[in-house]
């Protein structure tokens, strides 16, 4: 159905001018998409309902089913939404195709909250991404934004609006989908010298945390990690943060690729004083502070796979006793033994060791914190 259609379809909804039968069928036509939120969240199981930043990390940043990304951006209070929906995005094509090649991130755009929105992805997304959201008259809203992952950038590869008809809507789909095959792989990093960057001090956005709720599956999951347990732990946050996240994956591309295999990293942990992990997690890990816990097994970023080790480093809060450990993933790659000489990493090597549970990188891209756990 083209756009002069829709619009028509549209003045006869808002001048009211039908039979009471035709109001039935528009009404009838209408229906599903007025609960489209409710049976589209059943309908396409690839629709994320966690926060943008997660949105990113299950779709373009998914190490075993990477997907484009399709931000679904409409108004609930309007009569383009409920058309838009009817006649193209519940139709069967358009069905299908997302919930088989792609996954969608919804947001109800309302005035009260489109800064929100555009703070958001300006954030995690950039200023490509954001510009196309800014720049969108009102009156071509709903749309969805097919995102890729291309070159360590997020990009849009395609943009339908309201008035698209559901063959124009599938073309762009399917061409965004083609693109994003043709180059699904963690981004081209050939050109980088993976030793010129153990001591670049390289700094971050702010990392956004989202508590994980205490009768989920995840929290017992990383409860079991942390000691076997939940009994010690107040709160167990997860760490969102999209840029770190392709910073790591860039450099786990290149290790991967040097040593042959993907078998390159260990979850780990790092204690340290209450208020360090808060400055963590907005600055990244500083270059400057090396040294200040000791330098044993080389001039690093300490962790250890014994939470009781990391336990000693883990500073409580004076007020409340808590305490702070860090959960990452860490690039350890090909590994030696350490000692205090070691001011960058050995030739040929991306990590030192005690030879046991304590692992040292020299570098602040070599490791992701996952989940901040606060316990007593």
């Amino acid at each position: 159905m083209d756009s002069m259609q829709i619009n028509d379809m549209q003045m006869i909804v808002d001048k009211n001018i039908f039979k009471e039968s035709d109001e039935i069928k528009i009404i009838d036509q209408l229906e599903p998409c007025e609960i489209f939120p409710r049976n589209y969240t059943i309908e396409l199981p690839s629709l994320c309902q966690d926060s943008f930043g997660q949105a990113l990390t299950n779709s373009l940043f998914n190490l075993t089913n990477p997907q484009p990304l399709v931000l679904y951006i409409y108004d609930a209070r309007s009569v383009n939404t409920d058309v838009f929906n009817a006649l193209v995005l519940h139709s069967e094509s358009i069905n299908i195709c997302l919930a088989e090649q792609f996954s969608v991130w919804k947001w109800d755009r309302t005035e009260e909250n489109y800064h929100e929105l555009l703070t958001t992805v300006l954030v995690h997304a950039g200023e490509e991404v954001a510009a196309v959201i800014d720049s969108s008259p009102n009156e071509v809203y709903p749309l969805l934004i097919c995102l890729i992952f291309d070159r360590g950038q997020i990009k849009v590869e395609g943009v339908i609006q309201n008035m698209f008809s559901e063959n124009e809507a599938l073309a762009v789909l399917i061409q965004a989908r083609d693109v994003f095959n043709a180059r699904f792989e963690l981004p081209d990093t050939s050109g980088l010298n993976l030793r010129s960057i153990s001591t670049e001090n390289w700094s971050i956005p702010a990392s956004t945390l989202t508590e994980v709720p205490k009768e989920s599956a995840e929290f017992r999951r990383v409860a079991a990690d942390f000691n076997g347990g939940a009994s010690s732990i107040v709160r167990i946050d997860r760490i969102e943060n999209t840029i770190w996240l392709v910073q790591y994956l860039n450099q786990k591309d290149i290790i991967d690729a040097r040593l042959g295999h993907a078998d390159t990293e260990k979850l780990l942990f790092h204690g340290c004083p209450y208020g360090a992990a808060e400055q963590i997690l907005q600055e990244a890990f500083d270059h400057n502070r090396i040294g200040r816990n000791g330098t044993y097994y080389g001039h690093g970023f300490y962790f250890s796979s014994r939470r009781l080790e990391s336990d000693r480093f883990a500073v409580a809060n004076q007020t409340t006793g808590e305490k702070r450990i860090l959960m990452c993933r860490v690039l350890v790659g090909r590994s030696c033994r350490g000692d205090s000489s070691m001011r960058t990493c050995p030739v040929n090597y991306d990590s030192t060791s005690n030879g046991s549970n304590i692992h040292v990188v020299y570098s602040n891209r070599h490791v992701l914190p996952e989940y901040l756990i606060t316990y007593k």
